[in-house]
């Protein structure tokens, strides 16, 4: 459509009125009602939303009436934008998406009203089935759906349930940073590649290879996975419990993740909850699970663990100290890498292990609260 709009005489002329009559159902397919990619990567979306400005751009130049599909398009994927844009003025980093560069975001959003009136945009809500929590400075958004399904897949990982969490314009808590330019590192699109839990470290899916990988593209393939989420508020607290059934088959648990931001007090309380799958009570298996919730801190990001081996301060760019502190019984700052525009770069993550029962429940609750409050850790 863009070289029909640059093209003169008869041959732009056809070719950009082919181009634009298939424009429409290919929208349909890409950009969702509330204007999430297809691909759930919000970096995809945003990358189309620039493409569409242009076209846009394009049209009005040569004076083409507006076409409706495009006009409805920008508009729902300038919607999704604010949400998934956080506060340091990035994306968030969730299925083959990364964080893209302040400058590159901000030209997409430059023709966002809101912005443009210094309004605060997009506090809460869920785009592509990521939910955004916020408090004064906490900013939290958790994957709530399963991967894209089919060609979408080509990018997906398989991290049911990861989060992402800013405080202030401090980006402490994320995944590894895959994306399709790091392509020789496709092991950091498996569980273990950003923050949620695993079980007997294994994955939940893993890329297509051989001669399928050739053929259909290195999508995701396992087992489906089924995520619910159930979000609520109150005045000064909002709540998220999300639960998967991918560990259902091979050790008959389910994945329950409980968030709870209290907004006045700036602090997240959680409980990662492994449950008995009802109907699979029957199947032969063994006793016990070791688990490992992992939380892969921002390159730069440095974290102290403390003496009683249970709390570690975390400090990002700006100095601000914030205490994460758990119950679980083992824990450790372990090393870890982040993708960064194509390139690894050295970094941390925090690791919570230990060994649940399959026939019983176990709960590991965890916070992150802000340092300096009564009762922190030596």
């Amino acid at each position: 459509a863009l070289a029909g709009c640059v093209l003169a005489g008869k041959p732009g002329a056809g070719l950009r009125r082919r181009a634009l009559s298939g424009l429409p159902g290919a929208l349909r397919h890409t950009v969702g009602p509330d204007g999430g990619h297809a691909s759930r990567s919000a970096e995809a979306g945003m990358e189309l939303l620039l493409d569409l400005l242009t076209l846009d751009e394009a049209l009005g130049q040569i004076s083409e009436p507006p076409l409706e599909a495009l006009t409805t398009a920008i508009a729902r994927l300038t919607e999704g934008l604010r949400l998934l844009t956080l506060p340091d003025g990035r994306l968030i980093s969730f299925q083959g998406g990364g964080p893209s560069h302040v400058e590159r975001v901000a030209a997409a959003r430059a023709h966002d009203e809101s912005v443009s009136e210094g309004v605060v945009a997009a506090p809460s809500g869920e785009v592509a089935g990521y939910r955004r929590l916020h408090g004064a400075l906490l900013t939290v958004v958790a994957d709530t759906a399963p991967v894209a399904p089919g060609p979408w897949s080509e990018t997906a990982c398989a991290q049911p349930m990861a989060l992402e969490i800013a405080c202030g314009k401090d980006r402490l808590i994320t995944g590894s940073g895959w994306t399709p330019r790091a392509a020789d590192r496709a092991g950091l699109r498996l569980t273990p590649g950003h923050s949620t839990l695993t079980l007997g470290e294994q994955s939940l899916g893993e890329p297509l290879g051989g001669w399928k990988g050739d053929l259909l593209g290195p999508r995701l393939v396992g087992r489906p996975v089924h995520v619910g989420a159930e979000y609520r508020q109150a005045e000064g607290a909002v709540w998220l419990e999300m639960e998967h059934d991918g560990w259902a088959v091979p050790f008959g648990l389910m994945h329950q993740r409980r968030l709870y931001l209290d907004q006045r007090l700036d602090e997240l309380r959680a409980e990662e909850r492994l449950h008995p799958s009802p109907g699979h009570e029957e199947i032969v298996r063994a006793i016990a699970a070791p688990y490992a919730v992992r939380f892969h801190l921002e390159p730069g990001v440095q974290a102290s663990l403390a003496r009683d081996k249970r709390s570690i301060l975390l400090r990002g760019h700006s100095g601000r100290g914030w205490w994460f502190r758990t119950d679980g019984p083992d824990v450790a700052v372990e090393p870890s890498v982040h993708i960064d525009a194509g390139l690894t770069r050295r970094s941390l993550q925090i690791v919570v292990r230990g060994s649940a029962r399959t026939d019983a429940e176990t709960k590991i609750r965890w916070k992150l609260s802000p340092a300096g409050a009564t009762g922190d850790p030596e």
